[in-house]
Order: C-alpha cells, then structure tokens, then sequence
C-alpha cells in the first residue's frame, strides 16, 4: 500500500511504501533485519581481511621502501654536505698555509735583496770613495805641477818685470826667495 505524502509549499509527492507484516503491523524499512545485518558483517569483515591482508601491505612495503629511499638521500646529502664542509675547510686551510709560505718567501727575498743592495752600495760607495781619493790624488798632483810651472813663469815675469822697472837685468836666484813668500809658498 502506498500513502501520499505533500511537503507543505514545494509541490512534492513522496509516496511511502508501508508494508505490513502478517499482523497488519507496519514494518519500518530503515531498520535493517536480522539477515541482513549477518550479511553486512560477513561483507565487512571479508573486505576487512581483503583490505588488511592483500591490499595494504604492498601499499605499506612501497611506503617502506619510499621513505628508506628518502632517508638515504637525506643521508648521502648530509654525508656530502658534511665532506663538503670538511673539504672547504682544508681548501682554507691549504690557501692560508700557500699565503703564509708566500708571504715568507716574498720576505725572505726582500731581506736578500736588502742584503744584495746594502752590499752594492757599500761597494760603489767603496770604488766611489776610492775613485774621490785618486782624483783628489791627481788633482793635487796636477795643482802642484801647475803651481810649480806657474812659479817658475811667475818668477821669470817677476824678473824681468822688476829689471824693466829697475832699468837693469835682476838675478832670478837671487830675487825666488821673495817670490816664493809673495806666491805663499
């Protein structure tokens, strides 16, 4: 049997099965009966089993197998950061030690080359204060030849002035001693 039942405004039909057991009594249909609730749970249960069984644990290994993947990765990049760090450590400490020993050897050479020009110019000051005393040598030699030569015509011009304005020939050997006095000699 079927009743119809109006919603207030909508302009719906719904008919309702009511179903009547042998009594007359009307059966609700949203309670489930004794069988089929046996055989709600017999399904439940079997997918249960299917899902827990068969289903998940391929799921769960590859899941597995993913994150051990993940962490190895993980691993080898933290084990590869950490050389890296060590690598650039040693690089520091490599190029440190390079412009340590670069810094010595530039050092090392500015003293030899210190040491090399102290030494050359302690020999030329030598040769140059050698070279000074020679001229100085020379210069006197040559002052004294010609103040010698000087002496000998300033005293024959001496002579032979003094015998123009004395009106009669002067002996030269006679008059060197005045001469000589006169020069500073």
């Amino acid at each position: 049997m079927t009743i119809p039942v109006t919603l207030d405004g909508l302009g719906f039909v719904i008919f309702a099965a009511a179903e009547g057991d042998d009594d007359g009594a009307i059966v609700n249909p949203v309670i489930p009966e004794i069988y089929e609730i046996f055989w709600a749970a017999l399904f439940f249960f079997a997918l249960w089993a299917l899902m827990k069984f068969v289903l998940l644990p391929p799921l769960m290994a590859a899941r597995s197998e993913r994150e051990d993947k993940i962490r190895a990765a993980k691993d080898a990049a933290d084990s590869v950061d950490a050389d890296l760090g060590s690598a650039t450590s040693e690089y520091d400490a490599k190029i440190s030690a390079a412009r340590d020993e670069a810094n010595g050897i530039v050092a090392t050479a500015r003293e030899e080359a210190d040491a090399r020009r102290s030494e050359i110019m302690g020999a030329a000051d030598a040769e140059i204060a050698e070279m000074r005393a020679s001229a100085d040598a020379e210069l006197a030699a040559a002052r004294a030849s010609a103040l010698g030569d000087m002496r000998g015509d300033v005293g024959d011009l001496a002579t032979q002035a003094a015998g123009a304005v004395m009106g009669s020939p002067v002996d030269r050997n006679a008059a060197q001693p005045i001469i000589d006095r006169v020069l500073g000699s």
